[in-house]
């Protein structure tokens, strides 16, 4: 009898425990997102064709697992036994380091060394430089930047288990390329290995306002302007919680004192709602000079006020479409594009706008059967006067591929080359919208150049 008493406690126990994360959402609400985290959101019952959503069920599991009472918490609490007891993490975009450090997960192939094979890199420079000569071609400074991966600055407290590559991932293996193709480079490595004190936060992906300081002087002085920011004095400042620790830790409260500027800042800005990571920030400062235009990432969030307080107009974007073609309706100075190294691979997957250079039409060396070719006209005011063409170059039909043209009416223009994720290359290139009658494909290498028309 005692025992069946105490069987009973122990199921009513245990049904009230489970009941807790549900009851909790009538009374203390939904959990909310934390750090980088997309929550599922509630599904409809039917379609928009009118018909029964088939997965309800499994979506409204997703969109409650979601959101569940304690959530964060329990995350919280989960997370700190596992790295405590294990060493190991149950965030899979966080590698637990030693002495309490942590990386992002998504940098370990460069760390490792899998990086872009050297025909990808080699499009990354020629697709740069093509950026690089229109933004030049409209009287601006072209400067190219890469945000360091943080542990390839300070690998010391990796954990052991990750093997490191004896050569460079993929920012030290594109810097040949660039060479190569002139680009104007503001080499951040170098920047950040010279200096004797620690720029990135223990608990965070990205550098400190420090280092952002550091940042800026060394692009600055790519476009020859004076860059001194982090010579200028620094003190404790707010203090600053990671994206990686709250990744693991939702509802932990351990934080970083960044370091605060201590001249301050004079610009303004038309709009920037979220601290620094607005898609477009746009700024003034009476005491800069000249007009940049700027794209950047994460790393720009404490980046772009040293930016900001060095140039009289500036826009800030965080879009990867890489908009060049406004500088034919906004008189720049300076075009910036800043990107951390574990996104090198973002400059193969978007077209960035600008209009085609018309070139000579190469001598063509072999005939080869008609590809389709894609047309798509431009889609915001900047680029409606432009038609995107598009086509996939089968890999087995050039080795090598790195020189592309469209030949439109008679008239060639050199394309850029991408590669988007699981994808043969794509030969892109925008050309006025009124010149896509007869098309034709040029595609090879120095040695080899294909001929094809447009199916």
């Amino acid at each position: 009898m005692k025992d069946a008493v105490i069987n009973r406690i122990v199921i009513i126990v245990f049904l009230l425990l489970c009941l807790i994360p549900s009851l909790g959402m009538l009374i203390f609400g939904q959990s909310e997102a934390a750090a980088n985290e997309v929550l599922s959101q509630f599904p409809a019952i039917r379609e928009n064709n009118g018909k029964m959503n088939k997965d309800y069920l499994s979506e409204i599991a997703d969109w409650a697992g979601d959101r569940f009472a304690f959530r964060q918490e329990l995350v919280t609490a989960w997370s700190g036994l596992n790295a405590s007891l294990f060493r190991t993490s149950v965030e899979d975009k966080v590698v637990i380091g030693r002495n309490g450090w942590l990386y992002y997960s998504e940098s370990l192939d460069d760390y490792m060394g899998l990086g872009l094979e050297d025909e990808k890199l080699e499009a990354v420079a020629r697709n740069l430089s093509l950026m690089q000569e229109y933004a030049e071609s409209k009287g601006a400074d072209f400067v190219f930047s890469i945000a360091p991966n943080k542990n390839s600055l300070y690998p010391e407290a990796m954990p052991a288990y990750v093997p490191r590559s004896d050569g460079s991932g993929n920012a030290g293996k594109l810097v040949p390329f660039m060479e190569r193709y002139g680009i104007r480079y503001a080499d951040l490595f170098s920047a950040f290995s010279d200096e004797n004190r620690v720029l990135y936060f223990k608990t965070d992906s990205h550098w400190d306002s420090e280092g952002a300081a550091l940042a800026a002087d060394v692009i600055l002085t790519g476009l020859g302007r004076d860059g001194s920011f982090s010579s200028s004095g620094f003190t404790d400042g707010e203090e600053h919680t990671g994206d990686l620790y709250e990744m693991l830790c939702p509802v932990g409260k351990y934080t970083e004192t960044d370091r605060r500027y201590v001249p301050g800042f004079s610009f303004t800005t038309a709009k920037d709602p979220n601290g620094g990571n607005a898609i477009s920030i746009e700024s003034s400062c009476g005491a800069g000079n000249g007009r940049l235009l700027c794209w950047r990432d994460s790393f720009g969030v404490s980046l772009y006020p040293y930016l900001a307080e060095s140039f009289r107009d500036a826009r800030f974007s965080r879009s990867a479409s890489y908009e060049l073609v406004r500088l034919e309706q906004e008189e720049t100075d300076a075009v910036v594009i800043e990107i951390v190294e574990r996104n090198i691979a973002y400059l193969l997957e978007y077209m960035p706008v600008y209009p085609a250079p018309v070139r000579d039409l190469p001598a063509r060396t072999s005939e080869m059967p008609a590809l389709t070719v894609s047309a798509e006209k431009g889609r915001t005011a900047a680029s409606s006067d432009m038609t995107l063409l598009q086509c996939v170059i089968p890999a087995e039909s050039v080795q090598g591929l790195t020189r592309a043209y469209f030949v439109c009416d008679g008239v060639c223009y050199e394309a850029a080359i991408l590669y988007p994720e699981g994808s043969a290359p794509v030969v892109s290139a925008w050309i006025p919208s009124g010149e896509t009658g007869s098309i034709a494909v040029v595609y090879g290498n120095e040695s080899v150049m294909c001929f094809s028309n447009a199916a």
